[in-house]
């Protein structure tokens, strides 16, 4: 039985949106295995882990202080433990080169937008992402876009892998499709009509490019193809500053509910008319990947890490093959085919802490033959 230390210290950092998801779902994942001991940081430390929390200590501080701890007492009593790192950072530390850690880099966005990043958070990330790909640590890229993307800036490691994230959705589901007005359909004893809308499920950044996504929506309501605009998460006044510069028989049919429940994120999926990013730069873009697991079209930009995961699924939007006609045939070809994605079993969350759980077991295995 191997033993992991999960550094879920990333939780000390509110922001940290989507990759505390995928770290979350990969812990609890993780923690199923029959084979081995997973325990997170925090209860395996709570009262250094809460009085972090109460000092607001940075998590960087606080990984470097538990990994020194944790690497000092293995050497003093030869007890053999893994550790976990979902946010790339490889703490410091004298006492080895990482060869018994997993760091995970999602991507590489402040190379992509280095004006949205301080020019100390720039220099920060080129250390600590220099320093992984020189260490002897595992490192996990979600995608293989974003392993050449740290390639181009930081050359090869010397244990490189891609394990695309978790996608916590419930395959195979089937839901009512949304309606409107449910006190309609009481009155008259009829289903009212299915809404049609297109979905947006993620918070407010720039690089999300919400502009072409209102500009494509607009083209598509006038086509005919679809009537609302469903936005979710943080942004709604950024949206809505951009929302007011639509024709005003538009900008009506554009609602941000704001962060919904997952239960009713899971419905809104089911019941739209197709999911919608058109995003400039994506390391994995777990959206999208949870809407192609329940089954939904997805217009996707044209990306290589969408091309990489949604080929022969999606709809790539370009200015040569976004017109309505062409769209209206990929809708109505997806509802007739329901295809299914073809990486929904591999983005599996237990599949993805399984080839977690076997990153180390040549070392293990090695470690039980020595004398």
């Amino acid at each position: 039985m191997a033993t992991y230390l999960y550094y879920d210290t990333v939780r000390l950092n509110k922001d940290a949106g989507g990759v505390l998801n995928v770290s979350e779902v990969l812990l609890r994942n993780m923690r199923l295995s029959r084979d081995d001991r997973v325990e997170a940081v925090s209860e395996r430390h709570p009262r250094v882990y809460d009085l972090a929390l109460r000092l607001k200590l940075s998590r960087f501080v606080l990984d470097t202080l538990l990994y020194n701890f944790h690497r000092l007492r293995m050497l003093l009593t030869g007890e053999r433990m893994f550790s976990v790192f979902p946010n790339y950072f490889l703490p410091f530390t004298l006492l080895g080169s990482h060869r018994d850690s997993i760091a995970i880099v999602h991507d590489l966005q402040y190379k992509a937008y280095p004006q949205y990043f301080s020019r100390a958070k720039r220099l920060f990330l080129d250390w600590n992402l220099w320093r992984a790909a020189r260490s002897a640590a595992d490192v996990v890229f979600i995608s293989k876009s974003s392993q050449n993307d740290f390639e181009r800036h930081f050359g090869r490691c010397e244990h490189a892998t891609v394990i695309f994230n978790p996608v916590d959705a419930p395959r195979g589901t089937t839901a009512p499709a949304a309606q409107t007005a449910p006190s309609e359909a009481a009155n008259t004893g009829t289903p009212p009509p299915r809404e049609r809308y297109l979905i947006a499920a993620y918070h407010y950044y720039p690089h999300k490019n919400f502009g072409g996504i209102l500009a494509l929506f607009e083209r598509m309501k006038r086509a005919g193809l679809v009537d609302y605009l469903d936005i979710t998460g943080n942004g709604a006044a950024e949206v809505e500053r951009m929302v007011a510069a639509l024709a005003p028989e538009v900008r009506g049919f554009v609602r941000h509910r704001g962060l919904v429940s997952r239960e009713a994120l899971i419905q809104l999926y089911m019941g739209a008319t197709a999911f919608i990013s058109l995003s400039t730069f994506e390391g994995f873009n777990l959206s999208a990947a949870e809407a192609a697991t329940l089954g939904v079209p997805l217009l996707l930009s044209d990306i290589p890490v969408h091309r990489e995961l949604f080929a022969g699924y999606g709809f790539f939007v370009g200015s040569a093959n976004s017109d309505p006609y062409r769209l209206a045939k990929y809708l109505a070809r997806h509802e007739r085919t329901r295809p299914a994605w073809a990486l929904a079993a591999t983005c599996a969350p237990a599949a993805v802490a399984g080839r977690y759980l076997t990153l180390k077991r040549s070392a293990l295995s090695f470690t039980r033959a020595m004398p």
